[in-house]
């Protein structure tokens, strides 16, 4: 059986601050729909500075019981990086409402690898990775919302005076024997923050890929030196010139690319980013500065980069630094698979 269900406790933001709701444990999460309304103090249409709204999520994070993260994205302002995400994988959805003060928008944790069936439509019960809500106990299972730090993170103009999300899960009961044909594989992930320190050549830049799990993808987003509360920090495109991944046991350059490449060829597009009073006016435009490899193209066609059985520093992700200042960073997500221990 196939459901979704709105949750009916929301989470209220309040500046610096973690929110959760519970989320259900029966069944088998497979996708969970997060809608946001954000008041603004004065008019946040013609004010908003390049994805200001999504800057509302600071990091966001799914645990279970004993710690367990089945989904955690850290750093600062990362809902940007899940919109960028987003866009990739439900290509045409909306995304928001706008209106004069208050602003509708949204975000989605999809945790399989099959956001489409084989027929194109949206495939929401996609069982090829889930998170096990019936192994949890009452009130384990939580969703974690960190907001940003400062009320003006939106815009350096336009504070938030209120803002709240709420949460619709999608859930498939007593499937277990479609899960347990891909394998009973549960959703985690990892972030770090990589500050380069220097300029760097030729994918010189590196950061250990973890290991111990399949990695499906990693999310990219440089950000400049601006503080948060004054209308930053910025997402910028001129840090990361080049993108690599390097199989350093094999000697193998898996991947080496260049950013502007990556922007022009591979990128969403965004209409609307910039939040303006009549949106359908603004050009579509590439978003420099966020970047997602995809490594099921790579190895596993729903899974990703097989890291299970190899050693830290046996995968690098790697960047060559054309342009640094002091506190610019480079937030990582690596989102990965694993198999459900039980």
């Amino acid at each position: 059986m196939k459901t979704t269900r709105k949750i009916t406790d929301t989470m209220i933001w309040a500046a610096s601050s973690d929110v959760s709701i519970n989320l259900p444990n029966d069944g088998l999460i497979t996708r969970i729909d997060l809608e946001a309304y954000t008041t603004g103090g004065s008019a946040i249409a013609g004010a908003l500075a390049p994805l200001g709204l999504w800057r509302i999520i600071q990091n966001l994070k799914i645990q279970g019981g004993a710690g367990k993260d089945f989904f955690s994205m850290s750093g600062t302002q990362m809902g940007q990086l899940l919109h960028h995400l987003n866009l990739l994988d439900f290509p045409g959805t909306t995304w928001k409402d706008l209106v004069a003060t208050s602003q509708y928008q949204a975000f989605r944790l999809h945790f399989g690898s099959r956001p489409r069936d084989i027929y194109g439509r949206d495939n929401p019960f996609d069982l090829t990775v889930a998170i096990p809500a019936f192994a949890e106990g009452n009130n384990s299972l939580k969703l974690i919302w960190t907001t940003t730090a400062a009320a003006d993170t939106i815009d350096g103009a336009v504070d938030i005076s209120a803002a709240v999300i709420r949460a619709t899960v999608h859930s498939v009961k007593d499937e277990d024997a479609e899960w347990a044909r891909f394998g009973r594989k549960v959703p985690t992930s990892t972030t770090l923050a990589h500050d380069p320190s220097a300029t760097a050549s030729d994918l010189q830049s590196e950061v250990n890929v973890p290991v111990g799990a399949y990695v499906r993808r990693i999310g990219i987003m440089s950000q400049d030196d601006t503080a948060a509360g004054s209308n930053g920090p910025l997402i910028v495109g001129d840090q990361a010139t080049e993108i690599g991944l390097k199989l350093t046991k094999d000697n193998i350059r898996l991947i080496h690319t260049r950013t502007k490449t990556r922007e022009v060829c591979g990128s969403p597009v965004y209409d609307g980013g910039i939040i303006v009073d009549t949106p359908n006016t603004q050009d579509p435009f590439s978003q420099a500065g966020l970047h997602v490899l995809d490594l099921r193209q790579y190895d596993h066609r729903d899974f990703g980069l097989n890291c299970i059985g190899l050693q830290t520093g046996d995968v690098k992700l790697s960047f060559t630094i054309g342009s640094y200042a002091s506190a610019e960073i480079e937030h990582i997500w690596f989102d990965q698979v694993q198999s459900w221990a039980g």
